[in-house]
């Protein structure tokens, strides 16, 4: 995930998905991002790459819970791979 803060300064860190759905995901990560801050998605594995505006991000010991809601007419949608998988 990659965001910029209010100056300008660019910001990259890694999270864990912990749930998704066509409007948004929710993502566990050691960053706190401000809410309605517009940050950029990408996941391979979940044929995932656009953006999505901070709905929420909630402490939970030394990690922050984000909730992500997807912008400019964004939808996921489960790929072909993770379903012939037996994902769903």
């Amino acid at each position: 995930m990659t965001w910029s803060d209010g100056s300008g300064n660019f910001f990259g860190r890694n999270g864990d998905c912990i749930d998704i759905s066509a409007a948004g995901l929710k993502v566990k990560m050691d960053s706190q991002i401000p809410a309605r801050t517009v940050v950029s998605v990408k996941s391979k594995e979940l044929a995932l790459h656009g953006s999505a505006s901070v709905r929420s991000c909630t402490r939970t010991g030394v990690r922050f819970i984000l909730g992500l809601e997807f912008v400019g007419g964004m939808k996921w949608r489960v790929p072909e791979s993770l379903i012939s998988n037996g994902i769903r």
